[in-house]
């Protein structure tokens, strides 16, 4: 599952980045603490294909399409 594809509220562990991303926008995300087995909670979503937003810890971001199709997540259930 990538995660773009989570619905709100929904929390997920990151599983893989693609090696399409760009070695900056890997390393951008790393400081963001976006890191493989770090977990994440779909806050909301953007209207009409707008961003993702997600939370890691206590910090929030948006994330638009191009880049979180390109994030896999798995998902943890409740």
């Amino acid at each position: 599952m990538k995660l773009w594809d989570l619905q709100k509220n929904q929390h997920a562990l990151i599983t893989a980045m693609s090696s399409s991303i760009n070695d900056e926008v890997i390393h951008r995300l790393h400081e963001m603490g976006l890191d493989i087995n770090n977990p994440v909670l779909c806050v909301k979503r953007g209207p009409m294909g707008g961003p993702i937003v997600i939370q890691l810890g206590d910090s929030v971001f948006a994330i638009e399409h191009n880049l979180a199709s390109n994030i896999s997540v798995s998902v943890i259930k409740d």
